[in-house]
């Protein structure tokens, strides 16, 4: 950054950065490099994900989420911050004093080829050893690798890269088959029963917009976005269901997303009492919505930290607590209506998705073999 000034040199990193996303690489150079040597070479990480963005079909949130696990498996797989101190590893939070826009502009202008299939791989296996030999912190550690590879795979598939205009290199992922680590079943830890017991003593006098985020996520099985932005138009309440579609706030997930969901007469119950007097077209009280955030934004997010928290007060172990009452809702339907009733309660393209990941074993599977003719062994008394 030609200064010794750490102040200085972060906002020069972050006007540089500031450049590249505005006018891109050419200018940038010309006007912070003038008179550098112009050649042939290969984009840079920001300039890749500046172009994906101009000209692919992501959605800005899709693609802002790739970014973020493709900026860190870059920083990684660079060793951008081997010999760091504590000090500075913490400035890349710092998003006021110009901590941050200078990490990123470090990251960004690296080159994208120190991705490569062998260094994508050697990444991977890196980020596994980390979490040692317990069983459990390693299986992790490879749904999380996993969940890197497949999200960053996803920024060079063909449909996106045949749209690019920067000079890109070899696709890192070519050729290259990804470890599955195997579907993170769920497995119950919910009496759906007795927490609506306390949700109705704890939350209905004092708390109501938690207990109707309850209702919604484990009666409906809706996700946290179709609860934040249904509106009481597709509530029902003479035919007692939810006819979940697009809106003008609310993108559905995929198009199986939009589906009916029917409803218990006590759900419809409650729904009345929070229509009454409601003047918002909105079911849950929140912010304005703002469908434009290429963040996970949610209207009522203050309510659902409240319901997060209070749920892990009651016992429940899901690292995603409300997400495990749309798991808990699925199983609950799989378990008196099959299977295929659980994939449309829930709304997804693909019953197997339903299978592995939402429906917990609740009927007692057991091997018999003799019926009543066989008896307990008898201990042969040893004194």
């Amino acid at each position: 950054m030609d200064t010794a000034n750490q102040a200085a040199a972060a906002v020069k990193a972050r006007d540089i950065y500031l450049s590249l996303i505005s006018v891109g690489w050419e200018a940038t150079l010309e006007r912070y490099k003038p008179g550098a040597e112009k050649q042939d070479r290969g984009c840079t990480v920001g300039e890749f994900l500046a172009d994906v963005g101009k000209r692919s079909h992501l959605k800005p949130a899709t693609l802002r989420r790739y970014a973020v696990k493709l900026r860190k498996m870059v920083s990684d797989i660079a060793k951008l911050e081997v010999g760091l101190k504590a000090k500075a590893r913490r400035a890349k939070y710092d998003y006021v004093n110009g901590g941050r826009a200078a990490w990123l502009a470090k990251i960004d202008g690296q080159p994208l080829d120190v991705l490569t299939p062998d260094s994508v791989n050697a990444w991977r296996n890196a980020y596994v050893a980390r979490a040692g030999s317990d069983p459990t912190r390693r299986k992790s550690a490879e749904r999380s690798a996993a969940s890197y590879l497949r999200c960053t795979r996803a920024l060079f598939t063909p449909d996106v890269l045949n749209l690019l205009k920067v000079n890109f290199p070899a696709n890192p992922y070519e050729g290259m088959k990804l470890k599955d680590p195997g579907p993170q079943r769920y497995h119950s830890d919910v009496n759906a029963e007795w927490l609506l017991a306390c949700a109705q003593r704890e939350l209905w006098p004092t708390n109501r917009q938690e207990f109707l985020g309850l209702v919604l996520a484990l009666w409906a099985g809706l996700r946290r976005k179709e609860a934040d932005l249904l509106l009481w138009e597709q509530v029902d309440l003479a035919e007692g269901c939810i006819h979940l579609r697009r809106s003008k706030w609310f993108e559905p997930k995929t198009e199986e997303s939009q589906r009916t969901i029917d409803l218990a007469a006590t759900a419809v119950e409650v729904l009345k009492e929070f229509k009454n007097g409601c003047v918002s077209e909105f079911v849950m009280e929140g912010a304005q919505p703002n469908p434009a955030a290429s963040y996970d934004y949610y209207r009522c997010d203050c309510t659902w930290r409240r319901l997060n928290a209070w749920l892990k007060e009651k016992g429940v172990k899901q690292a995603k607590a409300i997400h495990g009452l749309r798991k808990e809702s699925g199983s609950l339907v799989a378990a008196d209506f099959g299977i295929e009733a659980a994939r449309q309660h829930l709304g997804h393209r693909d019953i197997r998705v339903t299978s592995a990941h939402y429906v917990a074993k609740r009927k007692r599977v057991e091997v018999s073999i003799g019926g009543a003719r066989l008896r307990p062994l008898e201990v042969a008394d040893e004194s």
